[in-house]
């Protein structure tokens, strides 16, 4: 009887030992956990500076997403900007895989810094800058 209760006691006290709680040994993270953000497609052209007659090769990553177009004031005004904007467009020779390539041309303008637009999706692309000189 004796060693029947000595073991019953046993069992208990272990269990206890296990549902207490033990401070943790890890130790904390010297900062808190950051997601990662999305990167914004990319615009990036062969030149960044440009004349007038010139053309320009652009290359837009765009993941999944579908390019509506790529315009600027300094390109050639070839055809009517979708929203109406006084902005020539380049073309878009060939898109795969979420990359499209596209070429215009640098219309006769003044010199300076002209913004390279994009439409990308349902939204505003990314945007870069080209300087056109004399």
């Amino acid at each position: 009887m004796r060693t029947y209760k000595t073991l019953l006691g046993a069992a208990l006290l272990a269990g206890l030992a296990l549902t207490t709680t033990v401070p943790a040994t890890a130790a904390p993270s010297p900062a808190p956990a950051q997601v990662a953000v999305a990167e914004q497609p990319r615009l990036t052209a062969d030149k960044s500076q440009v004349r007038a007659g010139n053309t320009l090769v652009l290359r837009l990553d765009h993941g999944l997403e579908g390019v509506s177009w790529i315009s600027s004031a300094a390109f050639v005004r070839n055809r009517e900007h979708p929203v109406g904007a006084d902005e020539g467009l380049a073309e878009v020779v060939t898109d795969r895989d979420g990359v499209a390539e596209a070429v215009a041309t640098i219309a006769d303008v003044p010199p300076g810094q002209y913004p390279v637009h994009t439409r990308v999706g349902g939204g505003a692309g990314p945007t870069m800058t080209i300087t056109v000189t004399g």
